[in-house]
């Protein structure tokens, strides 16, 4: 991978304050809502090339919510993220905390006020994504990002969001969806309990008693992949190949994790299931393939070339 001069990246840490590399599964979740729509509505669309421009914008706004939403998340996080050796960009001073604060707040503010002239819906939704996912789980007196109960909650009803604000662009809110978002939900909280894991021992020297600091390694990998064969059973109930497909294709993966519970295969766990749903969700959506390939090149580039990490990967190391 080629580096790209210095004074030509360091422009960049303001976008990447956003957290990109987090925009995968963003958009997995919010694509997956856009796609249930129509599935469950006897419409299910496979290799669309379809775009809808006025989507494409309420995505971007979205994308920018969670955005804004993650910067507040490092803000609070900054001791936490420096034990855990990770998101330098506020915690080391690289973006000033507030110049971060006002980013998050013009992109919040401004997001919501074109969702409010557009669609009421959009604008509930994601108020409530800001509040809960923004506030609740990182601000005192709340921060239930340090509960293992509370925290793991806040981060499923962040996934209900994007699903819904996917569904609500395709078409209109109905009560099937909370049924067709389970199996979502579930490979969503499976991946959020097991990022909790790696984070340990940074969150232990700061008193957040999250899932795994409260339950242990064991406990939380074995919730994990119930979790996953929950999601499984639903998805067959609703008939939701996607899901069913990747569910599948993860499940070896967990078998071997449950049995070698190594850093390798954890991550494998965290890493694999949403790829598996975002390659499916390229064959019904092909145009979004390319997105995800800018996206993750862009970011390789930047973060070799910022700090000589090769970031992101899926490769897994023992």
């Amino acid at each position: 991978m080629f580096k790209v001069p210095l004074k030509y990246v360091k422009p960049f840490d303001y976008l990447f304050i956003l957290r990109p590399t987090l925009f995968f599964p963003i958009w997995i979740m919010m694509l997956a809502g856009y796609s249930g729509f129509y599935t469950f509505n006897g419409e299910d669309k496979w290799f669309s090339f379809f775009t809808d421009w006025i989507s494409v914008l309420n995505f971007l706004l979205i994308t920018l919510v969670s955005g804004a939403v993650f910067i507040l998340n490092q803000l609070e996080d900054i001791e936490t993220d420096k034990d855990n050796q990770k998101l330098f960009l506020i915690s080391e001073s690289y973006v000033r905390q507030k110049t971060a604060q006002t980013i998050a707040f013009i992109i919040i503010s401004v997001s919501l006020i074109i969702f409010l002239v557009e669609d009421i819906y959009l604008f509930l939704i994601n108020s409530l994504n800001v509040l809960f996912c923004g506030y609740l789980y990182n601000y005192k007196p709340f921060c239930w990002k340090d509960l293992p109960f509370l925290g793991v909650f806040i981060n499923i009803v962040g996934g209900l969001f994007l699903f819904l604000s996917g569904w609500i662009i395709a078409g209109f809110g109905q009560w099937k969806a909370f049924i067709y978002v389970i199996p979502y939900l579930c490979a969503w909280g499976t991946v959020m309990l097991l990022t909790t894991i790696p984070d340990l021992k940074g969150d232990k020297l700061h008193d957040k008693i999250t899932f795994a600091a409260r339950f242990g390694i064991k406990k939380t990998i074995w919730t994990a992949t119930i979790w996953v064969l929950f999601g499984f059973i639903v998805g067959i109930f609703n008939k939701d190949y996607l899901v069913i497909y990747s569910i599948v294709l993860s499940i070896p993966i967990f078998v071997i994790m449950v049995f070698k519970p190594t850093q390798a295969w954890i991550f494998a766990c965290i890493r694999y299931p949403m790829l598996f749903i975002a390659l499916l969700l390229c064959l019904k959506f092909p145009l979004f393939f390319f997105v995800l390939l800018v996206n993750y090149y862009i970011s390789k580039v930047y973060y070799i070339s910022r700090f000589g990490l090769d970031y992101p990967t899926f490769k897994v190391k023992e």
